[in-house]
């Protein structure tokens, strides 16, 4: 079990910005009990499943002017090599390091559009995949999407109180690493801010499980990150979209609404 219902946080921080490479007792220990309660999270995808890919971009096809002289370009979608990551194009990701390509797939396309992050005006290539073999996962899907969510502060305040049950303090600390593997990172601080889920994801993928089930905060719908390139292949020649809109919403947090004014 948890050493505590902050045991996530305390193992979040220490990562990264005190130690990198080197596990201390207590981030083994974390260790050991995320990976004692993974079992909990398991889930099979059977082999067949459809899931969806989109890449930033698009090839281009040459137009003539019939006597040979190339007058335009038309957009058509990626070969399906190039719809697989490369390892030495493989960025920073939430799951995969640099250099370590991983599958990441969306349960539906829109998901998978929004995952890249694009533009309006921006093109892109979308395909669908199916998977190949049967695949053991962890569940990271489960998170609440709670505009209100409660903050590290917040339950400290509350547990002060009433400390958790073993069982209440497990479930607290799977939803942050639910949250963890679904929250967007900020660019600018990718390395650092991936580096807890990455190390969590080596965990799972050194100890048997296939990949990763996690929900996206872009589009409502889930991802994952499979650890297996050959895991699913692309079924389809995959077509080039272009953004036409993008949604943004958002939510007054501070002050709160409801905060009383300060005497």
């Amino acid at each position: 079990m948890f050493k505590s219902w902050s045991s996530f946080i305390s193992f979040r921080e220490k990562k990264k910005h005190e130690e990198r490479y080197f596990h201390s007792e207590e981030v083994q220990e974390f260790l050991n009990a995320v990976l004692a309660t993974a079992h909990e999270r398991f889930e099979l995808i059977p082999e067949g499943q459809r899931y969806w890919r989109a890449q930033l971009g698009s090839d281009r096809w040459p137009l003539d002017d019939g006597d040979g002289h190339i007058v335009d370009y038309r957009p058509v979608p990626y070969s399906a090599k190039r719809m697989k990551p490369l390892a030495e194009k493989a960025c920073e990701g939430r799951v995969n390091p640099r250099g370590m390509p991983y599958l990441y797939l969306a349960t539906n396309e829109k998901t998978a559009i929004s995952e890249v992050r694009p533009w309006v005006g921006s093109y892109l290539t979308v395909a669908e995949f199916e998977t190949r073999k049967p695949l053991r996962l962890v569940d990271c899907s489960r998170c609440e999407v709670d505009p209100m969510i409660q903050t590290a502060r917040d339950l400290d305040m509350l547990f002060k109180l009433k400390p958790p049950t073993p069982k209440e303090a497990t479930e607290i600390v799977w939803r942050w690493i639910d949250l963890a593997f679904s929250e967007p990172v900020d660019r600018d601080d990718s390395t650092v801010g991936y580096v807890p889920t990455q190390i969590l994801a080596e965990l799972f993928k050194t100890n048997g499980f296939d990949g990763i089930k996690y929900k996206s905060l872009f589009s409502g719908g889930n991802n994952l990150a499979l650890f297996d390139l050959g895991s699913a292949e692309q079924v389809d020649e995959g077509k080039v979209v272009q953004v036409t809109k993008i949604d943004l919403d958002f939510q007054q947090i501070h002050p709160f609404p409801f905060a009383k004014s300060r005497s």
